[in-house]
């Protein structure tokens, strides 16, 4: 059950308190780097110390990021140069939505996306996985020197550039299918939550599988600490990590006439999951009109504040094994959802915490609370952080991390498998006083291939899309993310104008009912909350090795059967599982509790591989990563797995030789 300092600690977070926060975030756009983000960062830097955090302070970074200077232009002509077809690439304004008519209806962009100005005939590839690409290459559709058209979903949106540049393709258009996102689901907003017509979903197109932030490292403080993107990214310049043709994201108001004049062969015949929901007849191109579009985007180097707030623990420095806890603030508009719920949530946990502090109250271990900026163009401001202060957080325990907090009322959890009994846990005590569909404690994901953690294998995905990445990747501190979501995984309005105050206030609660999102977040802030005091004020860290020793096995199982040797690998995690069992059992009557506490937070890192993954040296865990032409987890053992993938069995078995090494360090380091 829960114990007195978390019984007073889950009476403070309200409803009507994070609506109150969250109606003030949404009230003017704050994408980051721009003025909105400065207000924003105040208005999170003020609630933090009004809360009762004493130490609140603003780290600013320098980074790279674009904006457009004028807006994108779109449109069709045919073969004799007459101008069929106009995209307007503008959302429309919305009586029902009080914040849609913003300028930013009409720049609908990507991050990132540089500029210029192609006319070509139009090819569409699908989703844009590498697969869909081969899919057409078989057909004997070339996509080089042509537009190419792809629709969202199924993979990360600068990915599906990148696989197009790859293959020659001179621009790519990105549109929202309705059967992703749209009527395929129920009414569009605002009749009801899901995408409608003229909705845009805008977006970074970093090369986010080879390495999280900015992408020049442009701070002087990575110089004065003798790292550059060359040292930390294994890139020569920024260039390799953004696309170098230009993209931009259209509604599907503007993609079906472009989509239904594509002629070719029929998308069908290409593959079931090739055709959308518009009432078309979909089909590959290339098209004999030619599609003409251009972008104007300046890129600029220019500071983004990230807000740090921290509550020191009681325990020397020594002992210390700070909690870190984090949601960025930095939104495509207004984020109502998409991050500004986990915002909302964010500072009702600063209200419980606070109010604890003010009443005497202080952690074993010291507790962070950070809000970050730039997430959206590409982690930055997280990324940032931790480079350049690695040494605050080089013994951290864990990270958790709230984004869209709040966009639907399924519960999803995703987590490093020593975390997912602490979730339980915390779960099962919190019954009666916590809401959302479907207990006792949700969906709970391995992290690390985001599949359910006690389904029989191992299969699945999961976006590096948020700030754990570089705590996790890169650092390799245990992390878990969690959120309330729609069954459709996504929702209607994301990265739109319309992820306003409206739309969450109408559409993001349970069953659709006005007003019970907020509730949800004050649910979000009281799990956030218990999972940090039980992290930072309990004796023992709640870390569950065995629950990580049967993940390996399920890992193992995963990619056996590629004629790889892993006799030496499945030695090495039985080890693994011997030393999880004799630690739980110390868990029972401790000795040292700095040496056990040490060890049960500290191991995670044993999963760093030095040298990091191949072709992509930032991502160093060796049982995490998004997927390299899919921005999603590979499946277990991504070094291994990409290897199988590319018909390198050369490769993948000495993948493999790294992975049973640090599987081996983490047997003999959790023993200690």
């Amino acid at each position: 059950g829960l114990n007195t300092i978390e019984t007073e600690f889950i009476a403070v977070p309200s409803g009507s308190s994070a609506r109150s926060s969250l109606q003030f975030i949404t009230s003017q756009d704050h994408v980051a780097g721009l003025p909105g983000d400065f207000v924003m960062a105040d208005y999170l830097s003020s609630a933090f110390k009004d809360a009762g955090i004493e130490s609140v302070e603003t780290f600013e970074l320098d980074v790279l990021l674009n904006y457009p200077s004028s807006p994108p232009t779109l449109k069709v002509s045919n073969p004799d140069g007459q101008v069929t077809f106009t995209a307007t690439l503008s959302e429309d304004v919305l009586p029902e939505d009080s914040t849609s008519d913003t300028p930013w209806r009409n720049t609908t962009f990507h991050g990132y996306a540089p500029s210029g100005s192609v006319s070509a005939p139009a090819v569409f590839a699908n989703y844009g996985r590498p697969s869909d690409f081969d899919d057409l290459e078989a057909a004997n559709i070339s996509v080089e020197g042509k537009i190419v058209l792809v629709r969202y979903g199924q993979c990360f949106r600068g990915l599906k550039v990148m696989n197009a540049q790859n293959r020659g393709a001179v621009g790519v258009l990105v549109y929202s299918d309705p059967q992703d996102d749209g009527f395929e689901y129920g009414k569009c907003y605002p009749e009801g939550p899901w995408r409608s017509a003229s909705s845009v979903q805008r977006g970074s197109v970093q090369f986010n599988s080879i390495c999280a932030g900015d992408p020049m490292r442009a701070d002087k403080r990575y110089e004065e600490m003798g790292e550059s993107l060359t040292s930390l990214c294994g890139v020569k310049d920024y260039t390799s990590l953004i696309p170098s043709i230009p993209s931009i994201p259209i509604s599907y108001g503007d993609a079906q006439p472009i989509l239904s004049q594509l002629g070719g062969v029929a998308a069908e015949a290409l593959g079931d999951d090739w055709v959308g929901a518009l009432p078309i007849t979909y089909t590959t191109g290339p098209s004999t009109s030619i599609v003409s579009m251009s972008t104007d985007n300046e890129f600029k180097v220019t500071s983004i504040p990230n807000v740090i707030g921290k509550i020191p623990g009681s325990l020397p420095a020594s002992d210390d094994h700070p909690v870190l806890l984090g949601n960025h603030r930095d939104a495509w508009v207004f984020g109502a959802a998409d991050p500004n719920s986990g915002t909302a949530s964010l500072i009702e946990v600063a209200k419980g915490l606070g109010s604890l502090v003010q009443s005497g109250w202080q952690p074993k271990h010291t507790i962070y609370l950070l809000s970050w900026s730039g997430e959206e163009y590409g982690l930055l401001g997280s990324t940032g952080w931790a480079e350049l202060n690695f040494d605050a957080i080089s013994s951290a325990s864990a990270y958790i991390n709230v984004d869209t907090v709040v966009s639907g009322d399924e519960l999803t959890v995703s987590a490093t498998p020593a975390l997912t009994s602490l979730w339980e846990g915390v779960m099962a005590d919190l019954d009666g006083h916590v809401l959302f569909k479907n207990g006792p404690s949700g969906n709970v994901l391995d992290a690390n291939v985001n599949a359910p953690i006690n389904a029989d294998d191992a299969i699945g995905t999961l976006g590096s899309g948020s700030d754990y990445t570089v705590f996790l990747d890169h650092f390799g501190i245990a992390s878990l993310d969690f959120e309330f979501n729609s069954p459709a995984g996504t929702y209607g309005v994301y990265h739109s104008i319309y992820d306003s105050f409206d739309w969450i206030d109408n559409y993001g609660g349970i069953d659709g009912e006005k007003g019970s999102s907020f509730e949800l977040m004050a649910s979000a802030a009281k799990m956030w909350g218990i999972l940090a005091l039980r992290l930072a004020d309990s004796d023992v860290l709640p870390f569950d090795h065995v629950k990580q020793a049967e993940a390996l096995v399920k890992y193992s199982a995963a990619v056996d059967g590629n004629g790889l040797d892993l006799s030496e690998l499945n030695s090495n995690i039985d080890a693994y599982m011997k030393a999880a069992q004799g630690v739980a059992e110390e868990m029972n009557s401790p000795g040292d509790l700095k040496d056990l506490n040490f060890r049960l937070s500290m191991t995670e890192r044993s999963f760093l591989n030095a040298d990091g993954l191949p072709g992509r040296s930032w991502m160093k865990h060796v049982l995490q990563a998004p997927g390299f032409y899919l921005g999603y987890a590979a499946m277990a053992f991504p070094g291994v797995q990409q290897a199988v993938d590319d018909g390198d069995l050369d490769l993948a078995q000495q993948q493999v030789a790294v992975v049973a090494e640090c599987v081996d360090k983490a047997a003999t380091f959790l023993k200690g």
